[in-house]
């Protein structure tokens, strides 16, 4: 149960807050934890509300401390093991997470917290979605924000199992009661009973609320309604409760529908934006080499697709566009488009004018988005290198890979694992790296390698000479991740790497044309030195 609900529990059935003193302090001992607390761009946060407790006793532990004027928190006197621990700021979203003290002495616990006003996903994409939805939920809650917590939790709940589900409607029926939406809590507890009648804290929630509302004939009522209810009628109820509920968009239902254009056939030299079909695969797109760069074994890879990585150019299509200026002898540069969407092209005219002035053609395939494995994505991605290498005069240096979101993810894997193709990797929005990181708003937790790394001579030569750079913006919830992954390419010695963080800028933000210029030139610089 989370504090929150607890804290909600408490109001409704003691009245009181009740604290629980530990007489014999099992947690004490001689071990010390410390660490420091900033946000994402490393400013310290003072302040911050730094608790721990032994893990599966909540409450047994020493007293909360705040952090200084540089974000350093210091707690001594306690036993070895593992702890959990909980940072509270003001503005910030709670983290929660665990750390293993040892000795009087212990390496900092390095903390960055999220800002309260970060955007978060605006679909399902995965089970990280979810939990950020909840995390930044149980924070708005916290703080007093009922309306956004409420929308937060109504995002989770739409995307959860109904096993699921009691424990955030009894938090979503706790931003009524504070609201003094007597009747919206009402409803909520007993949607959370309709889906599972035998939740003991719903059932004591709902009725303590009722009973001191007077009504407690009615919810006899309701409760022996319930008992009397088959399956399939309690399915129904909570489809009639669930059915108000504001719709989880998928990653298909959040696309704009682009208009349909023509696939052409492939001509030398055409300017401007155009849809085509290759039919010759590239030599290097070969599924046998993926899968070892990829370290997959064909047995997996047919398991999890009935195509087993086979397909036909033929059915591709891919989006093209050239800048006006382009000639044979100009110089141009290739960007490899790896989209999150099933649409290869683009559409926001900061990237044509980025484009434009960084001489660059561009080429996306088409249904290559998340919803397709990824060896498709990689291998269409060298099929494009191949074909528009055979309509354009493409020079050999500036061949690069980009993506947003998920196909940033893809970037980063294909510009080091076809370093040999790609002089370089542009990952907006989103990145992976080939070993796992700390995640740093939830100690304890690592993300996974995205990929596995290259051998030992090729990273090398990786590290002296391929050109990176990471965009995020300011509330994209992949912020951190992104930040991460630029620090450790810094401190394991790629020579090359860029950061750019958009202003106020959000997962769904489009870049701004100074921010892609200026990547765009970063990437192309090496050829002009």
């Amino acid at each position: 149960m989370s504090r929150s609900l607890r804290r909600f529990s408490s109001c409704l059935i003691l009245q009181v807050l009740c604290f629980a003193v530990a007489g014999a302090q099992i947690w004490a001992g001689e071990a010390v934890v410390r660490g420091v607390v900033t946000d994402i761009d490393g400013h310290p946060i003072a302040g911050a509300q730094v608790a721990l407790a032994l893990v599966d006793q909540p409450g047994a532990g020493p007293r909360t401390v705040k952090t200084d004027n540089q974000g350093r928190w210091r707690i001594g006197g306690i036993a070895e093991g593992r702890w959990d621990l909980v940072i509270e700021a003001r503005g910030f979203v709670s983290v929660e997470g665990w750390v293993q003290s040892a000795g009087r002495y212990s390496e900092p616990v390095e903390v960055w917290m999220r800002p309260l006003e970060e955007v978060t996903a605006g679909f399902a994409e995965s089970s990280s979605s979810i939990r950020r939805w909840l995390a930044k939920a149980n924070t708005l809650l916290e703080q007093g924000h009922y309306d956004e917590a409420r929308t937060e939790y109504e995002r989770a709940l739409g995307a959860l199992p109904r096993s699921s589900q009691p424990e955030v409607l009894r938090s979503i029926a706790r931003t009524h009661y504070l609201q003094g939406d007597q009747e919206g809590a009402i409803r909520t507890l007993q949607w959370a009973l309709v889906v599972s009648p035998a939740d003991t804290h719903s059932y004591q929630l709902y009725t303590t609320l009722m009973g001191q509302l007077g009504r407690g004939p009615e919810a006899g009522r309701f409760l022996n309604d319930l008992e009397v209810r088959t399956p399939t009628e309690l399915t129904q109820m909570a489809d009639e409760y669930s059915a108000a509920l504001p719709k989880v968009e998928t990653r298909t239902s959040s696309l704009a529908e682009r208009p349909e254009i023509p696939i052409e056939e492939p001509m030398a030299g055409r300017t401007g934006s155009y849809r085509v079909r290759f039919v010759e695969k590239s030599p290097r797109s070969s599924l046998e080499v993926l899968l070892q760069r990829l370290n997959l074994d064909r047995a997996d890879v047919e398991a999890a697709d009935h195509s087993g990585g086979a397909y036909a150019l033929i059915d591709e299509s891919f989006r093209v566009y050239v800048p006006p200026s382009y000639s044979p002898d100009a110089g141009f540069g290739l960007l490899v488009w790896i989209s999150p969407t099933p649409f290869g092209g683009f559409v926001a005219a900061e990237m044509r004018q980025a484009l434009d002035r960084n001489r660059l053609i561009w080429v996306g395939a088409d249904n290559a988005g998340n919803g397709r494995a990824r060896w498709y994505r990689y291998l269409l991605a060298l099929d494009a290198v191949h074909n528009i290498d055979k309509l354009y005069s493409v020079d050999d240096d500036q061949v690069f890979v980009g993506g947003y979101s998920g196909g940033g993810r893809v970037t980063s894997g294909l510009a080091m694992l076809y370093s040999e193709v790609f002089q370089g990797g542009f990952s907006m929005f989103g990145c992976d790296y080939p070993e796992r990181l700390s995640v740093p708003d939830k100690p304890g937790a690592h993300w996974p390698p995205g990929f596995p790394a290259p051998p030992k001579s090729e990273l090398h030569q990786v590290k002296s000479s391929s050109r990176f750079v990471l965009l995020t913006g300011q509330l994209d919830f992949n912020r951190a991740q992104t930040r991460k992954t630029y620090l450790k390419m810094l401190d394991d010695g790629f020579e090359h790497v860029l950061y750019l963080q958009v202003p106020s800028a959000s997962h769904y933000d489009h870049p701004d044309e100074e921010s892609l210029t200026e990547g765009f030139r970063f990437l192309t610089s090496a050829s002009q030195e």
